[in-house]
């Protein structure tokens, strides 16, 4: 049997006993009422009430059974075997009342009429609760009608009572309940495999938004990289710069110990410069360590606007001021907002780059800035990053955002794409303001903590 066959027929019979714990309740009520009432028989009172209260016993545990059924939500074939046991011994106990009191009221009188009602609710019955498995469903028919049909035969031949019309109502009935009992397995199958299906599809679905997660995961990385890269001659240049000052003191400090002398004031001054080199250094590092991280699946964080500055402008600062471009960064304020610091830094330094590249060949020395200024609103904070290259023309604009569009000659034209989703997925946005400045300026708007 393939999986798909088992997942519905697993389907199937917790629905059975979905539909039959339901059941229970008037089974237990009809195994009360046939123990109380009796239908009137004298002979064969004592077996109808012990069969009964059997009956009744049996009920609870059907539903105790059911209950845990749809509790753990499948049925394992010990389950299921125990299952079509418990319903062989209800409809034989059913049948066995039924026929003892059909039997000794001779199939006349009001106390038939009453057993002959109950008999076609509890066939009718078992065709909704049971018509998913014919092991369960034809049995519980046959055991109560056949011997409705046996009992008016035997008073046919042995005391000429003529209630032969019975039989074939009790077969048309028989013959109803059968058409019924397919239709309804037939629309359950069918619901069931659409079922089946569509969580087939969904899982599908899981799967391809996990691939698609992760290739968008190790996407934004390797952007980030590349902007690692393409600015790595300037974090070289910021490396050598306190490597210089340290090599250079701790020259001045040997020939101090070898001249047998020592200037404690430049001792201090020497040390003192190499300590804070080391620590320019330390951050640099760290804050490389922290960039080139893949981080992305790490928790967003509370951070300061002063923090994610700080990781940022040590990789890009060298590498602007190599090109002869102006750096203004306006005073940062004391601002704390929920967010993947790294992505937020990557965000800044492809907008840093591009603007880098825009205003590098520019002749005039006054138009080679950029600027990162700040605002905010009731509910969003801003970071302005202008430059003093010419605006973006609107064919550019509107299609600056798409993925693959660049008007470099070289790059892959993903970081301002990338860019944008980040900002997305921080319920920000990133934009081009074309109207609100004379200058080419990118906007990264991102939700204040309180928001």
């Amino acid at each position: 049997m393939d999986p798909k066959e088992n997942l519905l027929n697993n389907l199937l019979r917790v629905e059975v006993a979905k539909k039959g714990q339901s059941a229970t309740f008037a089974f237990a009520g009809f195994s009360l009422f046939s123990f109380l009432y009796g239908y009137g028989c004298e002979r064969f009172l004592f077996p109808i009430k012990v069969i009964s209260a059997l009956l009744f016993v049996l009920s609870i545990f059907r539903f105790f059974h059911y209950k845990k059924i749809i509790e753990q939500g499948t049925v394992s074939a010990s389950e299921w075997l125990y299952t079509v046991m418990l319903v062989t011994l209800n409809g034989f106990g059913l049948a066995v009342i039924l026929s003892l009191a059909s039997f000794e009221l001779k199939l006349s009188g009001v106390h038939f009429v009453v057993a002959t009602t109950l008999l076609a609710g509890l066939v009718g019955s078992s065709t909704v609760t049971l018509s998913y498995f014919p092991i369960l469903f034809l049995p519980f028919q046959t055991f109560l009608l056949l011997p409705q049909i046996g009992i008016i035969l035997y008073y046919y031949f042995a005391e000429g009572l003529n209630y032969l019309p019975l039989i074939v109502l009790y077969v048309m009935y028989y013959g109803y309940q059968i058409k019924q009992f397919r239709a309804y397995r037939k629309d359950l199958v069918q619901l069931f495999t659409y079922q089946i299906e569509l969580e087939r599809k969904n899982r599908e679905l899981n799967e391809s938004q996990s691939v698609i997660i992760d290739q968008t995961v190790k996407l934004v990385h390797t952007s980030r990289l590349a902007v690692l890269g393409e600015m790595s001659a300037g974090m070289a240049h910021e490396i050598n710069n306190p490597l210089t000052i340290i090599s250079s003191c701790a020259q001045m400090l040997t020939r101090f110990g070898k001249a047998d002398k020592v200037d404690n004031q430049l001792l201090v001054k020497h040390t003192e410069k190499i300590y804070k080199s080391v620590e320019r250094i330390s951050a640099i590092v760290k804050g490389l360590k922290h960039f080139a991280n893949q981080s992305d699946r790490v928790p967003k964080g509370r951070y300061f606007i002063h923090e994610i500055m700080s990781e940022t402008t040590p990789f890009c600062l060298e590498h602007i001021n190599s090109l002869g471009i102006a750096f203004k960064i306006e005073e940062i304020p004391d601002i704390e907002i929920h967010c993947h610091s790294v992505q937020i830094s990557q965000v800044l330094l492809n907008l840093l780059k591009n603007a880098s590249d825009a205003v590098a060949g520019e002749p005039d020395a006054f138009e080679r800035w950029i600027s990162i200024n700040f605002k905010q609103d009731d509910q969003y904070f801003y970071f302005l990053v202008s430059n003093g290259g010419e605006k973006i023309s609107n064919e550019v604009a509107e299609r600056i955002f798409n993925p693959f569009f660049t008007t470099k000659n070289s790059g892959t034209g993903l970081g301002l794409s990338i860019s944008q989703t980040i900002m997305k997925d921080h319920g920000g946005e990133l934009y081009y303001d074309s109207d609100g400045y004379e200058r080419t300026t990118f906007v990264i708007k991102h939700p204040l903590m309180n928001v």
